[in-house]
């Protein structure tokens, strides 16, 4: 399958082991099946950048699917993304919410060649503190994953995966403002549709006393 990746630079032949841990499922090689989303991040760079085309053959891996809008599936996502993206400080002021989270929804992706799930963006990333801290309900968090274009990522997390990926061709991008008018425009609708919540929708904690009342 066609999938595509912004860099500063020509990568020909991704490397296992290489990247930043703190993405939103670890330590992986995160594609886009959107050319126009990769359009987005290469141009943001100052010097401009690179829009590269893979083909990924999925055939034969592990894969880890994020994707739906079933509840427990966006909660795995939560849990997986609050793991690895939130700070040392947003881990301490939720510990309790992220631990019951960890426990309730675990996510092992060592046991995965490949995962596929929603992209958070810097702004995403704010909606799932939101809604973590109970300033955000579920029903509204799934709608604010539909902002934007939020799309979905497909990340190779295994040597195995790494080993079915080619180099198709690479396109340069110049800088260009789009990226920071695209933030702008995502917070002005994240605003709305935060402003539409009610306290008769499903908030987080909501959910942990539906489970634990469930054990008890």
């Amino acid at each position: 399958m066609k999938l595509f990746y912004a860099a500063d630079k020509i990568i020909e032949t991704p490397v296992f082991g290489k990247g930043n841990p703190t993405n939103d499922y670890g330590l992986g090689f995160y594609l886009t099946p959107d050319k126009k989303i990769a359009r987005l991040w290469a141009a943001k760079n100052s010097s401009g950048g690179f829009v590269i085309e893979y083909d990924v053959n999925l055939t034969g891996l592990s894969v880890l699917r994020l994707d739906t809008k079933e509840d427990e599936d966006v909660l795995r996502w939560i849990s997986l993304l609050a793991k690895h993206r939130f700070s040392r400080r947003d881990r301490e002021d939720h510990k309790d919410t992220l631990e019951w989270l960890e426990k309730r929804f675990p996510v092992d992706v060592s046991a995965y060649d490949a995962v596929i799930g929603y992209r958070a963006d810097d702004a995403y990333f704010a909606y799932s503190l939101d809604f973590v801290s109970n300033a955000l309900s579920l029903e509204k968090l799934k709608e604010a994953m539909l902002l934007g274009r939020l799309g979905l990522q497909y990340v190779l997390i295994s040597p195995k995966a790494f080993g079915q990926i080619r180099f198709v061709r690479s396109e340069e991008v110049p800088y260009s403002n789009e990226y920071e008018a695209f933030h702008g425009q995502m917070a002005g609708e994240y605003h709305k549709v935060r402003s539409e919540d009610s306290y008769r929708n499903t908030f987080l904690r909501d959910i942990m006393r539906k489970y634990d009342d469930q054990v008890r």
